[in-house]
């Protein structure tokens, strides 16, 4: 098995476990969701300042444009836990809910295969082609 295989896995672990846990949050009383939302960039930046500074010998600060770059992406990805936290608010279901925005899976394969040029080849079309129809479908089925 591929050492991403793994690490693809335990990403998933994580982020499903995050939802659940910012629910938990919610249940504990009237919690402003941007309160929440800004505790939770707290334990990120938390997370990674303690993960920069146990690695900091592999993490010069040297590419600046890989680093605004970065910025952007952590930006587009906390708009995105704001979507998630309002849900929540509004008083989602968790099992509709995580289908539903995990949609992000076809967003990111087609900015993939447009951007990045990341084409899948041969009979590798048709299986992404297929795992994106389906991922829309169970996204329509779980909201409905």
């Amino acid at each position: 098995m591929n050492s991403w295989i793994i690490y693809a896995l335990l990403a998933s672990l994580s982020w499903g476990s995050y939802i659940v846990i910012a629910k938990f949050a919610f249940a504990k009383g009237d919690l402003n969701p941007f309160v929440a939302a800004l505790a939770t960039g707290i334990g990120v930046l938390g997370f990674f300042g303690i993960l920069y500074l146990t690695q900091m010998q592999n993490a010069p600060f040297t590419n600046l444009e890989g680093i605004g770059i970065s910025i952007v992406a952590g930006a587009v990805w906390a708009l995105g836990q704001v979507f998630a936290i309002m849900a929540i608010v509004n008083k989602a279901p968790v099992a509709k809910l995580v289908p539903l925005y995990n949609t992000n899976t076809l967003i990111a394969v087609l900015i993939g295969i447009i951007l990045l040029k990341e084409l899948p080849a041969g009979t590798e079309k048709i299986k992404v082609l297929i795992g994106a129809v389906l991922i829309v479908i169970g996204g329509i089925m779980v909201s409905a």
